[in-house]
């Protein structure tokens, strides 16, 4: 089996919360990337400053600064990559030892393979309240499920950049989400070879407080409302003229209150004995639908004009709503 060369890419804006960390977990890496490509918009609390002296140090380091969304400096980032084989990532996740070792194997074992989608959950490390419990509750921890048809992201994947350059790149006319939900999609969609690395962990910090989450979903929102993906059920029922629109939030956060899972995860936080944030989740999952259903209409009518190009990457059903 021969041994691939690699690049590892991310962007970043103002990360030396995290920073310190995420070099550590690159540095404690089982197999190190040949090349690790940072792209940094214009940081102003010493982001910059502190790659710029790990550079020195290390030569594989290649430091850029770019104006944009996290979509115009990955890409930015991968333009400038010197390897086939890209390892995509976002700095303020941690990382497990054998995250790059897990995503490079099974292009080494396969030379087919022209994607691998790792692994991500939420990083109870950053669980700081019951409202952040409450969520892992809810999501089961945040695993991903790795399976055909399985979307990937931005936070772990690694891909072949010829294949990057014939999707199209990343979009990026989208404000600032939703670019690596609409690349998953054209990977899946165009029938590319995907291998799955379960083992290939990133861990995600979350939100402390409710207003802190809801902002985040309500963004979350705009992104997949631009890109005209994700489309909730009552947005559907809006487009089609059955509902109107101030009425699609809230039955968004109705609907989505009463599905098993809202139960399921009650059920989880109770065999833990956390009454507390048993009492939140519904709390929890009605903000949260009703936070997206809110933004995905904003970004739905302003990505009718600034993402019309955007739109057209995704196959649809003949009801015009993305197939995955």
């Amino acid at each position: 089996m021969s041994t691939i060369p690699f690049s590892v890419v991310t962007t970043c804006r103002n990360e030396m919360r995290s920073l310190p960390r995420w070099k550590q977990n690159i540095l404690d890496q089982t197999r190190q990337p040949n090349e690790l490509v940072i792209v940094d918009a214009f940081s102003d609390d010493g982001t910059f400053e502190y790659l710029l002296d790990w550079a020195e140090k290390d030569f594989r380091i290649k430091v850029l600064q770019k104006k944009g969304n996290a979509a115009i400096g990955r890409n930015y980032a991968i333009e400038n990559a010197q390897f086939e084989h890209i390892l995509s990532t976002d700095m303020g996740v941690r990382l497990n030892e054998i995250w790059c070792e897990e995503l490079i194997i099974p292009f080494e074992k396969d030379p087919t393979v022209e994607v691998v989608a790792g692994n991500t959950c939420i990083d109870t490390e950053t669980i700081k309240s019951k409202v952040g419990w409450a969520e892992y509750y809810f999501e089961n921890g945040g695993f991903a499920k790795l399976e055909p048809g399985h979307v990937p992201g931005n936070r772990s994947i690694a891909y072949k950049k010829r294949i990057w350059e014939e999707i199209g790149r990343l979009p990026e006319q989208l404000t600032f989400y939703a670019d690596d939900s609409v690349f998953g999609r054209q990977l899946v969609q165009n029938g590319y070879k995907f291998a799955f690395a379960p083992n290939a962990m990133t861990y995600w910090g979350r939100p402390s407080n409710l207003k802190q989450f809801f902002r985040e979903q309500f963004v979350y929102g705009k992104g997949d409302g631009e890109a005209y993906i994700k489309t909730p059920k009552s947005v559907k029922f809006y487009l089609n003229k059955m509902i109107p629109a101030f009425f699609c939030p809230f039955f968004s956060g109705l609907i989505n209150l009463i599905k098993k899972n809202t139960w399921k995860g009650v059920a989880r936080a109770l065999d833990h004995g956390d009454l507390i944030a048993a009492f939140f989740i519904p709390i929890l999952i009605f903000g949260k639908f009703y936070n997206h259903t809110k933004g995905y209409l904003v970004g739905y009518h302003l990505g009718q004009e600034k993402c019309k190009e955007v739109r057209l990457r995704i196959n649809r059903d003949p009801g015009g709503f993305a197939t995955i």
